[in-house]
């Protein structure tokens, strides 16, 4: 029983089985039916009716030039330009009266070449003072620093006895004067004086008459007289001995001090105020002679006179008077949009055509792109400065010329290009192109890219013209 229910239960799946695969053979047919009769609608119904510009757009591949360039527009200046005036090298002015200027306007001019002059008579006075200051300075140094020969060494010894022998001398007549006659004529005046002053007293005490009185009185003024002028003089021969000692000891001094310093040879300190004094005179000497080279004003470098703005007779300074312009190698200052920054790089080439020369063009190449924007016609615009190739012949350049320029950032030339438009992008970096084969088939095919712009790629490798 068992049995048969196993076998019924076997006989069950195995319908339900084919049932199954019945089911999907129908369900395929359907679908490949429809997918079918999809594909033929769309192959042989709506292709045909659409129009061949939106089915499919076709450019033949060609060799030819692409260049990426930016447009921007400038003026014609000089390679180098400056104003002069009259100062030195270091940039001090030298001030005066102009006396002679030699240029005019348009001049072309050498290196080194005579511009302009001033008067230069206190200059050339100035420099000759210096000149004897230094002279002067250095002699003081040389007898500073030369040694004592055996002749100043004899003569300080001298010196130094002589001073001796004198002060012996002072000592002698001081020690003198102690003893001077003038001390006994002191004494015996004060004597006097003591006996004339006791017989006036004792007059007055007798009852004397007046003419005895008086006499007493003349005799005793007379004897303080004589006393008061005996003790003056004797005074006086006292400090005029004292004086000579005083100084007669200063003199030893002095020599002793003298014949020590040419023993010991030159002194440091007025050494080293003498060569100071040398150095100050050697500085003062180089100024003023600088100052006078600066009253000739002459050209820093060749190139041409376009502005001269003073006349002999003025008093000019360091302010411009002469402008001197490099037209030999001249440059152009240009300016493109921002956004266009990218294009622009030193080094990168140039084409220059000026409006006043519309037929030619010339080749340059960027030299400097200044760090900030500037504003030009109430716009921000990059300033940048292109070098000007003038080698294939003399043109005749002005400046300010105005002037159209062509940044050339990238370029190829002679190479396969394909619509940019054609170019699918497969992979980071990768790229195809359809290609449609002789049948009319399309294929797709890699290729290998370098410089493109809005209309144009460059085909490295993958395709051929």
């Amino acid at each position: 029983r068992s049995r048969a229910w196993r076998d019924g239960a076997d006989w069950v799946r195995l319908g339900a089985s084919m049932l199954q695969r019945r089911v999907f053979w129908i369900a395929l047919i359907i679908v490949l039916a429809v997918a079918g009769g999809g594909y033929g609608y769309y192959r042989y119904v709506y292709l045909p009716g659409q129009e061949p510009e939106e089915m499919l757009m076709t450019s033949q591949v060609s060799r030819g030039d692409l260049v990426i360039s930016v447009s921007g527009t400038g003026v014609l200046g000089a390679g180098r330009e400056r104003e002069l005036g009259f100062e030195t090298e270091s940039g001090e002015e030298v001030a005066g009266y102009l006396d002679e200027v030699l240029v005019e306007v348009g001049d072309h001019v050498g290196e080194g070449d005579l511009l302009a002059t001033l008067e230069d008579e206190e200059l050339q006075f100035a420099a000759l003072k210096a000149y004897i200051d230094l002279r002067a300075a250095e002699l003081d140094l040389a007898q500073a620093t030369e040694a004592a020969t055996e002749a100043e060494l004899g003569d300080a010894e001298s010196a130094l006895e002589n001073a001796r022998l004198a002060l012996a001398a002072a000592q002698l007549r001081y020690e003198n004067a102690q003893k001077s006659s003038y001390d006994a004529d002191v004494r015996d005046y004060q004597i006097a004086v003591s006996y004339h002053a006791e017989h006036v007293q004792e007059l007055e005490g007798n009852g004397s008459s007046d003419s005895a009185l008086q006499e007493a009185w003349t005799a005793r003024q007379q004897a303080e007289v004589a006393f008061d002028e005996a003790l003056h003089q004797a005074e006086m021969e006292h400090l005029e001995a004292w004086n000579e000692l005083d100084q007669a000891q200063n003199s030893v001094l002095q020599a002793q001090a003298d014949l020590e310093v040419v023993q010991s040879g030159p002194d440091a300190e007025t050494v080293m105020q003498a060569e100071l004094k040398v150095d100050r005179a050697e500085l003062a000497l180089e100024e003023a002679q600088k100052e006078l080279e600066a009253a000739e004003l002459r050209a820093p470098f060749s190139g041409t006179v376009v502005d001269v703005s003073a006349i002999p007779g003025q008093r000019v300074g360091s302010s411009s008077l002469i402008t001197l312009a490099d037209l030999e190698e001249p440059v152009v200052q240009f300016w493109v949009e921002q956004s266009d920054l990218s294009g622009v790089a030193v080094g990168n080439r140039v084409e220059i055509e000026f409006e006043g020369l519309p037929d030619q063009i010339f080749d340059g190449e960027v030299t400097r792109i200044d760090p900030a924007l500037v504003t030009v016609e109430n716009y921000l615009a990059v300033q940048a400065w292109a070098s000007l190739d003038l080698s294939e012949g003399q043109v005749d350049l002005l400046g300010d010329m105005n002037a159209d320029v062509e940044v050339i950032s990238a370029e190829s030339h002679d190479v396969v290009l394909a619509p940019v438009q054609a170019l699918r992008e497969i992979g980071d970096g990768q790229y195809a192109i359809f290609v449609v084969a002789a049948d009319g088939e399309v294929a797709m095919r890699p290729v290998e890219v370098g410089l493109q712009d809005a209309v144009n790629v460059e085909i490295v490798s993958g395709l051929e013209a």
